[in-house]
């Protein structure tokens, strides 16, 4: 597979690349809709915006499928799987989740959290395979984890991958589950380290799928790149998922804080069917209009919805 943008360049042969298993659900609609509450916050924003274009960016948004991050508890996890799987299969539709309740999860930074110890995240990554069970699927598999992982020290690296193999694990013993491991953006760690972490999580069958630049904004010549680098290394053929929810503006590349930064747009997906064919799919996974942070623009808490943030990163 090659993810270069151009197919012009000059140079020695790609490798010959083994794509590896993947479990493959049929193609549909890669997602019903999000939360109910995050569509009602929508809604309830139209009433006011006076703005023709912002108005128009903000009616296609809610018609815009955005992943569901799954709660925290179990119980109300496995609530809010079977309902979206329902929902799914009422519309013929595919449902994608994110795994994001890893312990130490994003260092203790803006978004910290995650559940207390080891054990307990096996007990709830596993209630979540089993929820989804034979049932179509997509899931987006702990945003920055794997990345995070090159700033901790040996103990908590070996710790943080082995969660992560069992995750990965848990999630490919369901036949219908498309399983995408986050590998952070493409400024931030070296492609051949990428690929050393990819065997290690799972080093007796290749890792079949990744994501890419989830709640970031680098351009997409440079994500694709990242990833045909990436997948070079580790010597199989990857999937990729790229998130475009908020890489939207014209210089995004130049807004180079990470934190709710000034100049953000959302963006556009291509469309909102996901072929289990397609090597490159993108996707909302970051959900539009939800903060990073008390920093850059927004004082409100991480992954809580702001709407004078999402009218600005709607705004023309």
């Amino acid at each position: 597979m090659q993810l270069l943008i151009s197919g012009c360049a000059q140079g020695p042969a790609a490798p010959v690349l083994t794509p590896p298993e993947r479990n493959a659900p049929g193609s549909a609609d890669y997602l019903l809709e999000s939360s109910d509450k995050y569509y009602s916050d929508l809604r309830a924003t139209l009433p006011g915006v006076d703005n023709p274009a912002t108005r128009a960016n903000l009616e296609r948004l809610i018609r815009t499928p955005i992943a569901e991050w799954l709660p925290h508890s179990l119980d109300v996890t496995a609530g809010t799987i079977r309902q979206d799987i329902a929902r799914a299969q009422a519309a013929n539709s595919i449902p994608m989740f994110v795994a994001y309740n890893i312990p130490g999860r994003d260092l203790q930074g803006e978004s910290g959290g995650g559940l207390d110890g080891a054990e307990s995240y096996r007990q709830w990554i596993q209630g979540v395979s089993r929820e989804i069970g034979g049932n179509p699927a997509i899931v987006i598999v702990e945003p920055d984890a794997l990345a995070h992982a090159t700033e901790m020290d040996e103990a908590g690296r070996t710790a943080r991958l082995a969660l992560l193999g069992v995750a990965y694990a848990e999630l490919q013993h369901n036949p219908n589950t498309a399983v995408y491991l986050d590998v952070g953006n493409s400024t931030w760690v070296d492609p051949a380290r990428v690929a050393e972490l990819l065997r290690v999580v799972s080093p007796t069958r290749p890792v079949a799928g990744i994501s890419l630049n989830v709640a970031n904004r680098r351009p997409e010549a440079e994500i694709r790149s990242y990833a045909t680098r990436i997948e070079q290394a580790y010597g199989h053929e990857l999937y990729v998922m790229i998130d475009d929810s908020v890489n939207g503006a014209v210089h995004t590349a130049d807004l180079v804080d990470w934190c709710n930064p000034a100049g953000q747009k959302v963006g556009r997906v291509p469309d909102t069917r996901f072929d289990r064919n397609a090597t490159v799919e993108y996707a909302f996974i970051k959900t539009p209009g939800q903060s990073d942070g008390r920093c850059g623009t927004s004082d409100t808490p991480a992954g809580e919805f702001d709407r004078k943030l999402l009218l600005d990163q709607l705004s023309d």
